[in-house]
């Protein structure tokens, strides 16, 4: 009986001495549970609240995109289009194609969406941010190619700089719906000065 006791102490001795903290074991759980779910589902947070990882695109007039929303709309950037406002100085606004997959008629862009902004980097690292804070709405339809042109006073990047050729990073805010709402990347995009989309 004696040496059953003094085994059972010896067990439970080892068992506190090798215990880790409650807090420490479930941070060790949750960090299992979290890679186990990207595993199966193969999704990570930095893929945004569309749920999908955007893959970057070819633009046409140059530069890429990532679409994080493609399955709700295809959105093509037609260009950047700068506007002289000065010697040096101008504005910068962007021309898209929007084709809807969702039914929905009308798309935001612009402005401010959980905490970022739209904003352009152009190749000297200037930023530029719109005035704006919410987004404005354009009419768009469902299953027809539809040129949005964000050319309103509080939708363009004010005072760009024209030695500008190329904006190295665009953010721009979106909202289609509830699930769909974000940021849309573009990179490389070359500026158009003083040109007027066809």
């Amino acid at each position: 009986m004696k040496h059953a006791v003094k085994t059972l102490i010896v067990c439970a001795a080892m068992a506190f001495a090798g215990q880790v903290p409650a807090n420490a074991q479930l941070g060790n759980l949750l960090k299992k549970a979290k890679q186990a779910i990207e595993n199966v589902t193969g999704k990570t947070e930095a893929e945004g609240q569309a749920g999908q990882a955007a893959a970057s695109v070819a633009i046409p007039s140059g530069g890429t995109m990532q679409n994080p929303f493609s399955d709700a709309a295809d959105i093509e950037l037609v260009g950047a289009y700068g506007k002289s406002t000065s010697a040096n100085y101008g504005t910068v606004y962007l021309v898209l194609k929007v084709t809807m997959k969702a039914n929905e008629s009308r798309i935001l862009f612009g402005g401010e969406i959980n905490g970022a902004k739209t904003m352009a980097v152009d190749q000297d690292g200037n930023a530029y941010v719109t005035t704006a804070f919410g987004q404005f709405p354009k009419d768009v339809v469902e299953g027809v190619a539809v040129k949005v042109a964000l050319d309103g006073k509080e939708e363009q990047f004010p005072d760009v700089k024209k030695t500008a050729k190329t904006l190295q990073q665009i953010r721009l805010g979106c909202h289609i719906n509830a699930q769909n709402r974000g940021m849309i990347t573009f990179k490389d995009v070359p500026v158009q000065w003083d040109v007027q989309p066809q």
